[in-house]
């Protein structure tokens, strides 16, 4: 038999002069595979720490604070209130709102805890991905003239190989780097060691994971046809019983999500014609206009020079011709062909890789159902495990021909990919840092725009606030979020009339269960009032409170309302109610304290 090439000549030379053995894939009794995987997993983990740690100082950013510090699902947990859909955009992610819950409860309000987990997780994944690929790739038979251990030798570095490009990849910062993307790596780690345990013929547990990661994200139902896909290319069914329990827990799941809401997918929320114009066009332009959104996510996966947060209207144009459209549709139709084929001939690199990529896209491509988005960079975390594989196949061809060149090249591309993780991270530095970074990525979208020109009125900045909410609107007249800040705007530099237009605007197009309806509401009321439109203003504030009897601002600018009418017992009992529900509402506790004031005068005298 050829002597493996596989064998580091320099530790045979000294195991054989201290009197060992050295061969058939062990030195001096070790064996060589767990030494190298001990390297490769604690490479693993170096690199993962090296181009994440600078994440950790980052603050609160983007949707965290709607997912996090104002959602009780997380500051004021509860095991009921954890299977309830959130309140606004009703979505269901038990297990993803747990962790964050107990993030709060360790350390209220401090972002470095949900950081650090969302590394620790992100690196879990990596670890998890890898012992992934080492089982499936296991039972391959081997290939003269290699042994089987020097084989397994050469997998191992292929799997490292691909482990290690998903651990570096700036695709990946919007999950990890945004708090709130947790529920991605949740579900992917939970997929994937669901699938571990279904490999190893423990399908109770498998079970487990599975329904855990479903309850993390709902696109985790993409477990299923994964396992049944690559069991088949691999040729190794597993008793029908396995499938039927995790047909059971995906049954069972939807049934759940039916119960608490009644939407299939678990997406609350219809999208919106900003935040995904795809989902208001006919199916067929959706599909066709989905499959050019598809290949962006290609692009970026080989050339992530130039990463968002945000791709919604109208970064991303939507065609409705043949001659923006069929290249997307022939390409994607030659991709799959080519994956058909690879399953098929039961290729299982290639199919393994394909199904990642291509399955794991499936519910969130807006090809099968339309979602809330447009195109996500937090979407690609899981299908990048394929896109990963596949490009770690080809550094193996590389590496079989030129063994040197090819670890060079990987560390030239870790390398790389971690120096442009490493600085998109520093984006998510804070909302102001992001937005406008993400300005000059996607200067089309009308969204960052109006982010951007929210986070200036915080930092009293009011003519840049105004210019980029002009442009936000320039690009999306009916933007509310943009109507109702520069409102609010123009009214605190007294251009009432203004105001009052872009506010009644914004209330008319917003949705009763908008997460903001209730702000610009209020905002209209306390315009009306300082225009002494009390009257007007009441009446708004009435019908506030009678639907949202939670909103402590319409309390207490209700009773200011009733102080200026001199109806001081109601004014005192609502700004009362005010504080019960908003102890730091600073109107409510003045109102009080004049309250308080006029009652010591009146019994003076």
């Amino acid at each position: 038999m050829q002597k493996s090439t596989y064998t580091p000549s320099l530790l045979c030379y000294f195991a054989l002069r201290r009197g060992g053995s050295c061969g058939q894939g062990k030195i001096r009794g070790f064996d060589l595979r767990e030494m190298k995987d001990r390297l490769y997993i604690a490479l693993l983990l170096a690199v993962v720490a090296l181009a994440y740690g600078n994440s950790l100082l980052n603050q609160f950013t983007l949707d965290d604070g709607y997912y996090i510090v104002e959602n009780p699902h997380v500051t004021n947990p509860s095991v009921q209130g954890m299977f309830e859909p959130q309140t606004h955009s009703k979505v269901f992610r038990p297990l993803t709102f747990a962790t964050l819950a107990l993030n709060w409860n360790l350390a209220p309000g401090q972002p470095f805890g949900f950081h650090l987990f969302n590394v620790i997780l992100h690196a879990s994944v990596t670890l998890l991905l890898y012992l992934l690929l080492q089982t499936i790739f296991s039972g391959l038979p081997g290939r003269a003239p290699l042994t089987q251990a020097d084989l397994s030798l050469e997998r191992n570095a292929t799997v490292f190989a691909a482990a290690a490009l998903f651990a570096v990849h700036p695709i990946h910062t919007e999950a990890v780097s945004s708090i709130v993307g947790r529920s991605e790596l949740l579900a992917a780690g939970f997929l994937f060691a669901a699938w571990i345990l279904h490999l190893r013929d423990l399908p109770l547990l498998a079970a487990i994971c599975f329904l855990s990661a479903l309850l993390s994200k709902e696109s985790a139902a993409v477990f299923l046809p994964l396992i049944l896909i690559v069991d088949y290319a691999r040729n190794e069914w597993k008793p029908r019983v396995h499938y039927f329990l995790f047909v059971g827990v995906t049954l069972a799941y939807l049934g759940l999500l039916w119960r608490v809401h009644g939407d299939y997918l678990g997406e609350g929320i219809v999208a919106t014609r900003l935040d995904n114009p795809l989902a208001a066009i006919p199916i067929g332009w959706r599909i066709l206009n989905g499959l050019r959104v598809a290949w962006k996510y290609v692009a970026l996966h080989i050339y992530p020079a130039t990463l968002s947060c945000d791709y919604s209207f109208n970064q991303i144009k939507i065609y409705f011709d043949w001659g923006h459209t069929w290249a997307a549709a022939l390409a994607s139709l030659g991709v799959a062909g080519a994956w058909l084929w690879a399953v098929w001939k039961r290729r299982i690199a290639v199919a393994l890789a394909g199904s990642l990529y291509l399955v794991g896209f499936a519910t969130t491509a807006n090809i099968l159902v339309p979602i809330r988005t447009i195109m996500g960079e937090r979407l690609a975390y899981l299908p990048s495990a394929g896109f990963c594989l596949l490009a770690a196949l080809s550094w193996s061809w590389l590496k079989q021909r030129q063994r040197m060149a090819a670890w060079i090249v990987l560390t030239a591309v870790v390398t790389v990919l971690g120096i442009r993780t490493i600085s998109r991270n520093r984006d998510w530095k804070d909302n102001f840092t992001l937005f406008s970074a993400d300005v000059r990525s996607v200067p089309e979208s009308a969204r960052i725009h109006a982010e951007l020109g929210g986070v200036y009125m915080e930092k009293k900045e009011p003519q840049m606030a105004a210019a980029e909410f002009q442009r936000a609107l320039q690009i999306y007249p009916n933007d509310v979020d943009a109507l109702s800040n520069y409102g609010l705007l123009e009214s605190w530099n007294g251009n009432y009339q203004h105001a009052g237009q872009m506010l009644e605007r914004a209330l008319y197009m917003s949705a009763r269960n908008s997460p903001d309806y209730d702000f610009i509401a209020v905002n209209l009321a306390a315009l009306l009032m300082q225009t002494d439109h009390l009257d007007g203003a009441l009446d708004l504030l009435n019908r506030e409170i009678a639907q949202s009897p939670g909103y402590g601002r319409a309390w207490a600018n209700r009773a200011v309302i009733g102080y200026k009418q001199g109806d001081l017992a109601p004014a005192r009992s609502d700004a009362e109610e005010a504080l019960r529900l908003d102890p730091n509402n600073a109107q409510a506790q003045n109102l009080l304290r004049l309250l308080g004031e006029t009652s010591r005068s009146a019994s003076q005298h």
